[in-house]
């Protein structure tokens, strides 16, 4: 079966916070759920998550270059990005699409769940 888009975004996205693994338990039509896992050999180093976005809303592909340029500069801090971020060039695209793919990453929210209940979320910020 093909990897829904989804599912490669949140692969990428969750980078950030130091996920290896994604183990999906979930995928409607409206929402993909599953457990970020932050190390393999440690079963409290999960956390469950949902997000709330179609296969159709998913974000631009320019988005998931720019988060793995951050992450390969390390130009975060887990959900912290640097602030000189916006002064920074990047060959991959212009500034007017580096600024509207900025505004799109500073928009994901992506819930986390503990216990069944939505309690916080993944979501990234100066």
């Amino acid at each position: 079966m093909k990897e829904s888009k989804r599912l490669n975004f949140l692969k990428s996205y969750l980078k950030l916070y130091g996920v290896e693994k994604i183990e999906l338990t979930n995928e409607t039509i409206d929402s993909i759920s599953g457990i970020a896992i932050f190390d393999e050999n440690d079963a409290e180093e999960r956390q469950e998550f949902i997000w709330y976005k179609s296969e159709k809303e998913n974000p631009s592909p320019e988005l998931n270059i720019l988060i793995e340029k951050i992450v390969a500069e390390k130009w975060h801090n887990g959900d912290k990005i640097s602030e000189h971020i916006e002064e920074l060039e990047f060959e991959e695209f212009d500034s007017s699409t580096k600024e509207k793919i900025l505004a799109e990453l500073f928009d994901i929210r992506i819930r986390m769940v503990d216990d069944k209940e939505e309690t916080d979320s993944f979501w990234v910020h100066y």
